[in-house]
């Protein structure tokens, strides 16, 4: 990281926690210091010093110690399964990995039961707990680096369904914003002029009284980025409880954002075939089509 005239002034320790992965404290930022982990123009540094513009920052932030993640009997909707990967359509509300507070109730865990004990889930890439729709996990870490390869280098290509708030003027967006974490709350991102280039489009499918579904498209893999763009443009997705409205008639039911990975295309690890999955839209996301539609007096939205 280069210094910029916004970090310039304040302690290392202080600037740097603005970049830290989520489960980083400051006390272990200071000892990451101490240790040469992190540092200021390729040399060791304090705590205390205080960055000046152009200074280079390199830091190198451990994975966090997991505890035993435990095999759980948790039902999963697969899509594909060979000897390398499994393409599962994840359900509302399952968390994609284990983190150090919560070890169980996750893909992971779900997986590791079905797998049982043959192999282990390697987690290529992930989707919100309330974003439902189709994930994408290795079965070993060769083939996991060769698909977080694909993702990196964008050869792969996902499509989301999403229910906003608001009626887009025009049939077809782009939205080029960078994002980066909140620096007060450390589980929100937002647009924020020194965040990552973040870059999302969308198309919209059909429009209701107040309320649109588009099909997205990433072009970049930011945390939340689609939640994050479409509050930022001015529609944000219905059901969203961190960047979204609180949901009303007909969809005043509606207990999560409305945002589903509908395809996702990739090249197999090993035969370079080109892969499509494509999983159903989720029973409340139908639903919620289903009130709008007659709301309107639409019967079929599709």
């Amino acid at each position: 990281m280069k210094v910029t005239t916004r970090e310039a002034g304040k302690r290392i320790d202080i600037a740097i926690m603005e970049f830290a992965p989520s489960h980083t404290s400051r006390t272990v930022v200071q000892n990451l210091i101490h240790f040469g982990k992190i540092t200021v123009n390729f040399q060791n540094t304090k705590p205390s010093y205080k960055l000046k513009v152009d200074d280079f920052v390199e830091a190198v932030f451990p994975p966090p110690e997991m505890p035993q993640v435990p095999p759980e009997e948790i039902p999963l909707n697969v899509i594909y399964e060979d000897e390398h990967m499994i393409a599962v359509n994840k359900q509302a509300g399952l968390v994609t990995h284990p983190t150090i507070k919560r070890t169980t109730g996750t893909l992971v865990n779900a997986l590791l039961w079905r797998f049982k004990g043959k192999t282990q889930p390697f987690i290529v890439h992930r989707l919100d707990k309330d974003t439902s729709g189709v994930i994408l996990v290795a079965k070993d870490p060769e083939t996991q680096r060769i698909l977080s390869a694909q993702f990196k280098a964008r050869k792969t290509k996902k499509v989301y369904l999403a229910l906003v708030d608001g009626m887009p003027k025009n049939k077809e967006e782009e939205i080029d914003a960078p994002i980066a974490r909140n620096p007060q709350v450390r589980t929100r991102m937002d647009v924020l002029s020194w965040g990552r280039r973040a870059l999302t489009r969308y198309e919209v499918i059909k429009q209701f009284k107040s309320r649109s579904l588009l099909r997205v498209r990433i072009m970049t893999g930011r945390t939340h980025q689609i939640r994050v763009h479409m509050k930022y443009v001015g529609y944000p997705i219905v059901g969203d409880r961190i960047y979204g409205l609180k949901p009303s008639y007909p969809l005043e039911w509606v207990t999560r954002q409305l945002l589903h990975a509908a395809v996702l295309e990739v090249y197999h690890p090993f035969t370079d075939k080109p892969m499509r999955f494509v999983a159903p839209l989720a029973e409340d996301f139908k639903e919620a089509l289903n009130k709008l539609s007659f709301f309107r007096g639409v019967k079929d939205v599709w």
